[in-house]
């Protein structure tokens, strides 16, 4: 039934995926040809300085895609099935509702994951070929906190999508915005480091928001 559920979520989702992927793909390598051309005009002394005094990060051009995934992933997923109220059926299956609701995001948390770890590893082994390895590691790890953004940002967008009450949803919004932008702000790099541990802390949290929601459509929640 597990299997089903997945498969399920596949045939809706897959193209999308598909796009998401190419989008990081594009985005990654138009990075590494921003690297070579400044390595070429302005040579390997100007970027060292721009990279090492100054903090420049040549990735920043995948900064709000982690967030854009996430965002059109659970649309993609939970709009379909509060529209067409596919939901109702999907809970009559021979499966607790917490399982069911439970596959469906582990669904979207690991399809992100996986491509998002693409995106991650080939960021650092593409900034080997023109860094040295503190360096391809520093322009890496800058990238985490909006990548655990883009989860952060599915699991709320699901919560969003499967509240049954609208003047409820524009609320959870309000929240789900407040919470997205701890991934985001504009910092000086490294400097998300010490609080990395609770911004996990969060998307872990977060998980348990669309069971709330879930209970809520369950019982016909009018307000």
């Amino acid at each position: 039934m597990i299997q089903s559920l997945y498969y399920k979520e596949w045939l809706k989702s897959r193209w999308l995926l598909l796009i998401i992927l190419l989008a990081f793909v594009g985005v990654i390598l138009y990075s590494f040809v921003s690297i070579s051309q400044e390595l070429r005009v302005g040579g390997a002394n100007q970027v060292w300085d721009l990279i090492v005094q100054k903090g420049v990060t040549y990735f920043g051009y995948i900064k709000y895609l982690p967030l854009v995934a996430g965002i059109l992933l659970a649309i993609s997923q939970y709009v379909p099935e509060m529209s067409n109220k596919r939901l109702k059926l999907t809970l009559h299956l021979p499966l607790s509702e917490s399982k069911i609701m439970l596959t469906m995001l582990s669904y979207g948390v690991v399809s992100l994951f996986l491509i998002f770890i693409v995106a991650f590893v080939g960021i650092y082994f593409g900034a080997r070929l023109y860094f040295p390895t503190e360096i391809a590691y520093w322009n890496m790890i800058i990238t985490l906190p909006w990548f655990v953004g883009g989860i952060v940002a599915y699991l709320l967008t699901a919560w969003i999508c499967l509240e049954p009450v609208w003047k409820q949803r524009i609320y959870n919004s309000l929240i789900s915005i407040l919470i997205v932008a701890l991934y985001y702000f504009d910092a000086m790099p490294e400097a998300y480091n010490p609080s990395l541990i609770y911004l996990l802390c969060i998307a872990v949290l977060s998980v348990s928001f669309s069971f709330y929601s879930l209970i809520r459509f369950k019982d016909g929640a009018q307000f």
